[in-house]
């Protein structure tokens, strides 16, 4: 939906109030079609629906991120033993090239929207490879739509990109315990690290919230087309 594309790369900036016309005029649809749309957004935690207000896009703060992250986190777990302990050769090398890459276009990453739209999208891709080989799909679908409202905060918040550079010692090692199938290991290190993500967002999400445009109709098709 491109709708959806639109809120999660907080095309239409977090907290700010979605106006039907202006979205019937963005993405070409009918007021019919964007109310239902927003409805159905809003029961996946991307919209709100106000009396009297209509709707707004869901607003970001440091203490929604921790709630959210420790969310990610219970299911994450499990899903990480699932998937080492099932992965094979094909899923070792799948995850190598898509951890090479997001590597690659983090180190690129500005402040321009090309660019993070490919740190957010890279990224999400070595998780949903990572936790691929899980055969809970209940857990899968619940990961899913957790992770979207996290990129929501690395569209927001584009100092974590520059961060997490310097996490790349750990993420590799992350990676090197992955593929050595340890476990115990891996689950440790993704412990501190999502630790030492969620402290430097709560120490400083309040100081750096980007200026994003309100979902002019060029901004708006850009995040639809974008894979």
């Amino acid at each position: 939906m491109q709708l959806r594309a639109a809120l999660i790369s907080c095309r239409f900036k977090p907290g700010s109030r979605l106006k039907i016309a202006q979205l019937q005029r963005d993405f070409d649809i009918s007021q019919a079609a964007a109310r239902e749309g927003l409805s159905r957004l809003a029961a996946e935690g991307l919209v709100t629906i106000e009396r009297n207000s209509g709707f707004r896009a869901v607003p970001l703060s440091a203490d929604g991120y921790r709630e959210l992250a420790d969310a990610c986190l219970t299911i994450e777990l499990p899903l990480l033993r699932s998937s080492i302990a099932r992965g094979d050769f094909a899923w070792e090398g799948s995850l190598l090239s898509a951890y090479h890459v997001s590597s690659r276009v983090l180190a690129q990453v500005g402040d321009d929207e090309i660019s993070m739209d490919a740190y957010v999208r890279h990224r999400e891709e070595f998780h949903r490879i990572l936790f691929s080989r899980c055969d809970n799909q209940w857990l899968l679908r619940a990961w899913s739509q957790l992770y979207a409202q996290q990129m929501r905060f690395r569209h927001t918040f584009r100092e974590l990109a520059r961060y997490e550079r310097g996490l790349h010692k750990d993420y590799r090692a992350f990676l090197d315990a992955v593929i050595e199938h340890n476990v115990e290991h891996a689950i440790t290190l993704w412990q501190e690290n999502h630790d030492k993500v969620v402290a430097f967002i709560e120490a400083n999400l309040g100081h750096a919230a980007a200026d994003k445009p309100t979902g002019r109709r060029s901004s708006a098709r850009k995040a639809a087309s974008a894979p």
